[in-house]
């Protein structure tokens, strides 16, 4: 199995961190150790769903002043948090160097680790953080909804990536649907636009349906899937973990996370 998973988007406010926090908790089904990293850098908000309030976050780290073990914060739900920080950390535009840190610091700490998965919480959009980051990880997992904008901006992110790194393979989460078979329809659409440009493949590898018990566990701070696990969308939730793993691997020269693990193993 592959290590490190990116959950990203083209744009904001389509469910992006929620399904990465979700999926988290689904992967303890598979690992026995799961970490996630929220790079969405000054904005994160990973550990509001977690219903954790970390004193520590990245910033610490990259600032030298803390170890990746000194701001890892553990949850209810057994997953490990590594918090972006928020706007007052001065995190919204850090450069390479920074970067490449987090992924150093990242690899010196897990290789300590047995059966170990990595999720990565990254920004929406095309920016530097959000490629970097994504780049590092061996599946990219892309957060659509049925929208115009949705699809016009995921296809712009999977083409800056493919252009910096040449990776073929991209999951494909609908979200927000009617039922599963909308979410196929939906991902049929944008496999014909993006792939009628770009030389690359989509997995479909599921959907969530839109329900006011996600809402609601936003607002109380307790993942669906921790509160609900045996509910139908906590069981979408556990149906995408498991196809994600049935997805090729996009590897290539660059940095990524867990190198260390990867080679150990």
């Amino acid at each position: 199995m592959s290590d490190s998973i990116a959950i990203t988007s083209g744009k904001g406010g389509v469910g992006k961190t929620t399904i990465a926090v979700n999926l988290s908790i689904a992967l303890k089904k598979i690992a026995s150790s799961i970490f996630l990293l929220d790079t969405d850098l000054g904005m994160a908000n990973s550990h509001v769903l977690l219903g954790v309030n970390p004193d520590l976050t990245i910033a610490e780290v990259i600032s030298g002043e803390k170890k990746i073990e000194d701001v890892v914060m553990p949850s209810k739900s057994g997953v490990n948090l590594i918090s972006g920080g928020t706007a007052e950390s001065n995190l919204l535009n850090v450069d390479n160097t920074k970067r490449y840190s987090i992924l150093n610091e990242i690899d010196n700490h897990l290789e300590k680790q047995k059966d170990v998965k990595l999720v990565v919480d990254i920004a929406a959009g095309a920016e530097d953080n959000a490629l970097v980051f994504a780049m590092a990880c061996d599946r990219i997992v892309i957060v659509i909804v049925g929208e115009p904008t949705s699809f016009i901006d995921s296809y712009a992110l999977m083409k800056a990536i493919y252009s910096k790194s040449s990776f073929k393979n991209y999951c494909i989460v609908v979200n927000q649907v009617e039922d599963d078979n909308q979410g196929k329809e939906l991902f049929k659409k944008f496999q014909e636009i993006t792939t009628k440009f770009l030389d690359i493949s989509l997995h479909y590898v599921g959907s969530i349906k839109s329900s006011s018990k996600i809402k609601k566990s936003i607002i109380n701070r307790t993942p669906i899937l921790s509160k609900e696990p045996k509910s139908e969308i906590s069981q979408s939730f556990l149906g995408i973990a498991k196809n994600i793993y049935k997805t090729p691997v996009n590897e290539w020269g660059g940095l990524t996370f867990l190198s260390k693990v990867k080679k150990r193993a």
